[in-house]
């Protein structure tokens, strides 16, 4: 897949955006100190080598945002799901999961997580596509930013909204352990009407014996 690339001119400096980044690219790259620092919550991304692994996942685009200097300042991660999980259990239905977006506490508030989201839908085949997120309340990071869990998902659907991310109900255990945790999807232009409806029945299902997923 082609990388796409843009420039966000900040009041700090120009932050370069890039989709599809590799490896390669990742290693020349640097972790700015504000990534990854949350008091109560192990992030994915800890260092420049978690980074190169997402890259390397194949189907995936790692999306980053760095500075001239070379230090990554923000990251957004798309990949399939995990087979173990309910989105990754059906093959047949074209799930994408935006799984991690960050912007290093250093940066925030310059419009560098609505730039990376921006370009990650850009890509032609995300049309073919239902994207989706899942936004766990115990992830987000209330101390720095001063928000209540209210007021943080509201912040982050406005980020997600404006590229056709809508909010969708769901009986999966995890979201529903907190009223404020959130499950969004973007179903794109060429998604057909019988994968919206396996869609839709996948937010409903139910576990069965064996750990298979029925339709309520």
């Amino acid at each position: 897949m082609r990388s796409r690339t843009a420039d966000l001119v900040t009041a700090r400096a120009v932050v370069h955006i890039r989709t599809h980044c590799s490896p390669d690219l990742v290693s020349g790259l640097t972790l700015d100190e504000g990534i990854g620092v949350f008091p109560h919550y192990r992030s994915i991304v800890r260092d420049m080598d978690s980074l190169k692994r997402i890259a390397a996942i194949e189907g995936a685009n790692l999306v980053l945002a760095y500075t001239d200097e070379g230090k990554v300042v923000g990251f957004l991660a798309l990949s399939d799901p995990s087979p173990l999980e309910r989105w990754g259990r059906d093959g047949a239905v074209p799930l994408y999961e935006l799984g991690a977006i960050e912007v290093s506490q250093n940066w925030r508030r310059l419009g560098i997580a609505r730039k990376m989201v921006e370009l990650a839908v850009a890509d032609e085949d995300v049309e073919d596509k239902i994207l989706f997120l899942t936004g766990f309340s115990w992830h987000w990071d209330l101390e720095q930013t001063g928000l209540t869990k209210m007021n943080y998902r509201r912040m982050l659907m406005h980020i997600f909204e404006p590229f056709g991310f809508r909010h969708f109900y769901t009986t999966e255990g995890n979201v529903n352990m907190d009223s404020t945790n959130m499950l969004m999807a973007r179903i794109g232009s060429r998604v057909s009407d019988e994968d919206r409806e396996r869609f839709l029945d996948l937010l409903f299902a139910v576990p069965e014996a064996g750990g298979c997923l029925r339709p309520v």
